[in-house]
């Protein structure tokens, strides 16, 4: 390839990452920065096809508020329709298969914790107690992530059984092991006066260690598979693989989709 081709060629790639970084703008509200590579030939690109693609972004705010330290996805071999690309959206001829990692700070964790995504995602949990069956919901979460790798969750529980509700103000600490195979939990306890009876207490423990080992969620949109859970340098570290059918056009309607999935686990 002569020098004119070769430069020809930089220009379609640089041209191709920028029409794919709009696009991807696109899907959130700000970012610090994001950076693109799409490695795919003309021909190919004609046809909506990649071979693959590598986005990094940091300070990235989506999704009401929704911020993440750092994104590092990657994907293998899908198709796009180019024509929506073109026109800034994003979407799929295949299955995308993408491999992502997301870095969280302790403030992004309060923010994402107390959103509406998660209180949709969790609400009215199933309770089994000796008495009867029951429900709760969590609100006004603190996240704290220690050096040591540990996580500690300051939040008020709110129990409903019947006619009766019950609030408490509960703190919960454990460390994710082997990337999150294993859990250490390293106690729990009530903050102030308020507290559950013990047969709710074990309950309630028992329903946060199902949720915390739940791995796999998925529906009509995106199936997700979490691989790897981690706290370091006061950050958390979650790595996953994702099979993305169709972006949902409302993200609120797809978690309901699977709220029934996580409060029945």
């Amino acid at each position: 390839m002569n020098p004119k081709s070769e430069g020809n060629s930089d220009l379609k790639q640089t041209a191709l990452d920028k029409v794919a970084e709009v696009a991807i703008a696109n899907q959130i509200q700000t970012a610090k920065n994001i950076d693109v590579e799409v490695d795919s030939s003309v021909s190919q690109i004609v046809q909506g096809k990649v071979n693959s693609l590598k986005i990094k972004g940091e300070k990235v705010i989506a999704f009401k508020d929704i911020q993440l330290e750092e994104i590092d996805i990657t994907c293998d071999n899908f198709a796009v329709d180019l024509t929506q690309v073109i026109l800034g959206k994003i979407s799929f001829d295949q299955p995308g298969n993408f491999n992502v990692k997301i870095l969280f700070t302790e403030s992004d964790c309060d923010r994402l914790l107390n959103s509406e995504y998660v209180r949709i995602l969790l609400q009215n949990l199933s309770l089994e107690t000796i008495r009867q069956s029951a429900n709760f919901y969590i609100k006004e979460t603190k996240c704290n992530l220690d050096n040591n790798g540990k996580l500690s969750l300051v939040a008020t529980i709110v129990l409903n059984r019947e006619q009766q509700v019950k609030t408490a103000r509960f703190k919960i600490a454990f460390q994710f092991c082997q990337h999150g195979a294993a859990i250490k939990f390293d106690g729990g306890q009530y903050v102030g006066e308020q507290t559950l009876d013990l047969n709710e207490t074990v309950a309630m423990m028992s329903k946060i260690s199902d949720l915390l080992y739940l791995r796999h969620f998925s529906n009509a949109d995106l199936s997700l598979d979490i691989t790897g859970i981690d706290v370091e340098a006061q950050q958390l570290m979650i790595t996953g693989d994702v099979q993305i059918k169709r972006l949902p056009d409302s993200v609120v309607e797809s978690i309901e989709s699977v709220a029934s999935e996580v409060n029945h686990n």
